[in-house]
């Protein structure tokens, strides 16, 4: 798997570093990362800060904006997308679940977030002025 981190210089960082992504990858279940190819940790900000994250099968490229937000909401985006590729979910307009969807997908995701998170990276990241 190939993981591609675009270059930030300005104000605010990404989230999760390149580092992070096989951290993340490595404790879900193989069904959640069957297909993923390239992982690529967007410098795009503010565009639509619904989307966080954004699997595409077809290529194999899951796409993460996590410029200006927190390492668990960005965290929680990439499980929740991944959680419902494999339970075959069906995403509504901004990649909101359907109210019959979201628990089942969040008991699975909640208990991957709290064993996940403490793993991540904590290095500062500086960037240019």
């Amino acid at each position: 798997m190939k993981v591609i981190e675009d270059k930030v210089t300005v104000y605010p960082p990404h989230a999760i570093c390149k580092a992070d992504v096989p951290v993340i990858l490595s404790f879900l279940p193989p069904e959640w990362t069957a297909g993923i190819q390239t992982v690529r940790l967007s410098a795009s900000h503010g565009e639509n800060p619904t989307i966080i994250a954004f699997f595409h099968p077809p290529d194999g490229s899951l796409l993460v904006k996590s410029r200006g937000f927190t390492k668990e909401r960005v965290l929680r985006s990439i499980l929740t997308e991944l959680a419902g590729h494999a339970l075959g979910v069906v995403f509504r307009s901004y990649r909101r679940l359907q109210k019959r969807d979201e628990s089942r997908v969040q008991r699975a995701v909640v208990p991957l977030v709290e064993e996940i998170l403490p793993q991540l990276s904590q290095k500062k990241v500086w960037l240019d002025k």
